[in-house]
């Protein structure tokens, strides 16, 4: 299926008319579901790949600075910094988001330093709208499982930027295969209907909305099938990657990498890192 263009369909969630509230309801669905799959082993090997390649930080022993664009409600990074921290590689990490969602972010922050046995690693958040297309905040960028929702106008904004400000960036998403599209959103679909119960992370009132919009009025499984669909859709292959990178104004001063993360996620990922 990755010989076939991508098709850029609307998800429900960035829907301009879509209210706040179900966004916020979908975004927290998927940071549980990032907590309660292997998804973070995945990443992280792509991370380590990542700072292994960075230059900019070769010289140094102190924590490298990772600045999370696209966080949504936490997505999957905190689980991601705890398994290389568990890898002796110290991180302090950023979560960035042009609708930040504070409160989440918060009890994220709350979470990593009652659970964190030392101090080598901070994990915080800005509460400024944070554009991916034009960051000013340094450290080496990351972007999980949202770099589908730009179009190509926009992703290559966001790739141009972090080469502008010599910034290292990570892209992490997944293959665009016949398998995501057609059965990927089923499960995805389940995972809903299945843990919602159990997704405690939340206020009282978001709690019980949270049920009545999954079992009485099943609002949230049908907008996580449409836009699991929708976003296996969207993904870029890597020559639509490398496309967007061949069109770059000196796109030639990064090392670009595109490949596939072994294991059962199908991730896919693009680093780039300055050249010396």
């Amino acid at each position: 299926m990755e010989s076939r263009p991508r098709i850029h369909f609307v998800e429900l969630h960035d829907l301009a008319h879509t209210p706040a509230f179900l966004r916020l309801l979908h975004t927290e669905g998927i940071a549980f579901m990032y907590r309660l799959t292997n998804a973070a082993q995945e990443y992280a090997r792509v991370l380590t790949r990542a700072l292994g390649q960075d230059s900019a930080g070769a010289e140094t022993t102190q924590p490298r600075i990772i600045i999370d664009l696209c966080a949504g409600s936490g997505g999957p990074m905190p689980l991601v910094q705890r398994v290389l921290h568990e890898e002796g590689l110290h991180t302090n990490i950023t979560l960035t988001d042009l609708v930040p969602n504070l409160h989440a972010f918060q009890r994220i922050k709350d979470e990593s330093r009652a659970t964190s046995a030392d101090d080598c690693c901070d994990l915080d958040f800005t509460v400024e709208s944070v554009d991916a297309t034009d960051c000013r905040v340094p450290g080496m960028r990351t972007i999980f499982g949202a770099f589908h929702h730009f179009p190509p106008a926009l992703a290559r904004r966001v790739l141009q930027n972090a080469v502008d400000t010599r910034s290292s960036i990570v892209i992490v998403d997944s293959r665009r295969s016949y398998f995501h599209v057609l059965g990927v959103p089923w499960l995805t679909t389940l995972f809903v209907l299945l843990s919602a119960p159990f997704n405690l992370g939340t206020s009282v009132p978001r709690y019980v909305l949270r049920l009545l919009l999954t079992y009485l009025v099943p609002v949230l499984p049908f907008m996580m099938f449409w836009d699991s669909t929708v976003s296996f859709l969207r993904m870029y292959s890597p020559a639509e990657l490398r496309g967007l990178i061949g069109h770059l104004d000196n796109g030639q001063s990064f090392t670009w990498t595109i490949d596939v993360e072994a294991g059962r996620t199908g991730t896919q990922f693009c680093i780039g890192t300055p050249k010396p």
